[in-house]
């Protein structure tokens, strides 16, 4: 479809959203209920049971619109959307990095003022940034993701895991070096004030990690082989080494808490925020990335049927309101991006959630994850330099060389 088809489709989108679907109650009862309308919907895996509820409510509340609910692997989400828009669904989940290509595809438009607005006043900084684009809104959050510290507490207090140093002192923390996980190791750049994309993750000639900051993250790498508070891990031991003692403290996110749990029980399983971390003679806070999850909508399927599209995004947004967000959170345990439901005492008493929130709450412990399709090439570049850094296959004097590198590569890639 034409991009000024598509604007005028969300000009009127927003008059029916603003009008409630004024032009469906000027037609005849019976009419009406001929031309129902049928919104398809993805909802992640394993997740249709904790929707069914709100999407009977919605349906209660906006008569005439039909939803077909359907599972789908929202971390394909990109792929199976632009397969072929127009047969895939109206309203989507997605993670927040995989919005960029969609816009820049064209699948995915700016949602209309009304929706942004609320978004802006009910939803944290940190997600909202993850569902714009260049400064517009694109999406709705629903939730956010980060890692945390796990930490045995029967080995580590509270008071010891705010620093790296004294939890490799008092005891041993674990990561995957030599098989480098750059998701989790990479934002130590980010630490020490180096950028990914710039500032905002959208500029493709941003990346500054060719510098005196970003030689002292790698040499740090490389005197963790050194460090007898350091153990090596693999994704297949993290878990049984973290059980049997092996290390008092790894990092991981939400998605492995039940197994930190089981593996030291749940009278000695903690969780805290990043710790501080010494690199290049300076105490800096470990960073993460930050993960938002969305719901987007695809005008493709609805063609030039307006009251579909006004549907879809009504539902978007019904989908990600505060009572919603409560129910995934109560029966998914995902956590929030809504600031009201954040700060209520069933998340605030749950430590995952507080931790999550905590380092989802500003740019000092997280940096929302870049959108752009470059990030692809970062991940395999990326991993490729931490991991011959830590396995001695760069030499310190190549350290400046190889990240001046890096930076060039990144940004010439497509």
């Amino acid at each position: 479809m034409k991009k000024n088809t598509w604007k005028k489709l969300l000009v009127s989108t927003a008059v029916l959203s603003a009008a409630g679907f004024a032009v469906a109650a000027t037609q005849p009862t019976t009419v009406e209920a001929a031309s129902k309308t049928t919104v398809k919907l993805w909802v992640p895996t394993d997740s249709k049971d904790s929707y069914k509820e709100i999407v009977k409510n919605f349906e209660k509340e906006n008569k005439g619109v039909k939803v077909k609910m359907i599972e789908s692997n929202d971390s394909k989400a990109q792929e199976n959307v632009k397969k072929d828009p127009s047969k895939a669904a109206d309203v989507f989940s997605l993670p927040h990095d995989q919005l960029g290509q969609l816009v820049e595809s064209g699948v995915v438009q700016e949602i209309p003022e009304k929706y942004a607005k609320e978004i802006a006043d009910n939803d944290t900084e940190q997600s909202v940034a993850g569902a714009q684009y260049k400064g517009k809104t694109y999406a709705f959050p629903f939730g956010i993701e980060s890692q945390v510290l796990f930490y045995n507490k029967s080995k580590l207090s509270e008071e010891d895991v705010k620093s790296y140093e004294t939890i490799t002192s008092k005891a041993t923390f674990g990561a995957t070096f030599k098989a480098m996980n750059a998701y989790s190791t990479a934002p130590l750049f980010l630490s020490v004030g180096d950028t990914l994309f710039g500032k905002t993750g959208e500029d493709v000639k941003g990346t500054n990690w060719g510098n005196e900051a970003g030689v002292s993250v790698l040499q740090w790498i490389a005197d963790q082989k050194k460090n007898k508070g350091f153990v090596n891990l693999t994704a297949e031991n993290a878990m049984s080494k973290f059980g049997d003692g092996s290390v008092a403290a790894l990092e991981s996110g939400p998605w492995d808490y039940a197994a930190a749990k089981k593996a030291v029980g749940e009278n000695n399983i903690g969780v805290a925020v990043y710790p501080t971390i010494t690199i290049g003679g300076k105490s800096v806070q470990q960073k993460a990335f930050l993960g938002v999850k969305l719901y987007a909508v695809n005008q493709a399927p609805a063609g030039s049927n307006t009251k579909r599209i006004a549907a879809s995004y009504k539902l978007a947004a019904y989908l990600t309101n505060a009572d919603s967000q409560k129910t995934q959170f109560e029966t998914r345990s995902i956590v929030p991006a809504n600031k009201e439901i954040q700060s209520s005492d069933a998340v605030q008493s749950d430590q995952l959630a507080k931790a999550v929130i905590t380092m989802g709450s500003s740019d000092t412990y997280t940096t929302v994850m870049p959108k752009l399709s470059q990030m692809s090439v970062f991940w395999t570049e990326s991993a490729a330099i931490l991991s011959d850094t830590y396995n001695g296959k760069i030499k310190p004097s190549n350290y400046l060389d190889r990240l001046k590198q890096f930076d060039k590569d990144i940004a010439a890639a497509k």
